[in-house]
């Protein structure tokens, strides 16, 4: 296997490890989605220096480690560790005053880094920020609009404090963040013009939490 073949195994395993589409390796600073595609693929293309580093950023590598992969060599992050350490419990339980005091923080660096767009390094910093919050407020959102959904039949303008997720356009690249946004928005009635099948899946969903 060549280098560029090295490279093409070592990137998508540690992105499946990771848990992370290539968008969301791209809003981590990593390359390009077509870009990452093309070394997924291992198409051979030449990747540059710079491609290199922004690899190493999204799927949290030390740097030099894509380099390194190209010249025969193994990648050096937190994977190299983590097998041998004891991180206890893999879910906690979070009040909603944690989400929404996470949210407002975010919400305020996305602020002020639209109106420094001359400082790349803040812009950056408020993406990851977004990206790493988005699993922990997506979920819960989720499930508060189901259990209100449940009980209420629609949506209680209280979780209007979450209009942001609702707002989200449902298109997107990734196939699964495309249907949570499309999910939420289903239960919170902001899609009228849902395909029957998709209601259907939507539904069965819907009722499979309450057994």
């Amino acid at each position: 296997m060549d280098g560029y073949g090295r490279l093409a195994e070592y990137a998508w395993k540690r992105r499946t490890q990771l848990g992370l589409s290539r968008p969301q390796v791209r809003e981590r600073g990593g390359p390009s989605v077509p870009t990452l595609k093309d070394i997924e693929e291992g198409t051979g293309r030449t990747v540059s220096a710079g491609t290199l580093g922004k690899l190493d950023t999204g799927l949290e590598w030390q740097p030099g480690s894509a380099a390194d992969v190209l010249r025969g060599g193994e990648p050096r992050g937190r994977s190299s560790t983590e097998a041998d350490t004891v991180l206890g419990p893999d879910t906690v339980v979070i009040s909603v005053r944690v989400v929404l005091d996470l949210l407002s923080i975010s919400r305020e660096l996305d602020a002020i880094a639209r109106d420094r767009q001359d400082l790349a390094e803040l812009t950056a910093l408020s993406r990851r920020m977004g990206v790493a919050l988005r699993p922990i407020y997506g979920e819960y959102v989720t499930r508060l609009f189901e259990e209100n959904r449940r009980q209420n039949g629609s949506l209680s303008p209280i979780y209007a404090m979450f209009g942001q997720l609702l707002d989200e356009p449902s298109e997107s690249t990734d196939e699964a963040e495309r249907e949570e946004r499309l999910y939420r928005r289903w239960l919170a009635g902001r899609d009228i013009d849902v395909p029957t099948e998709t209601v259907a899946r939507f539904e069965a969903r819907l009722h499979k939490g309450q057994k």
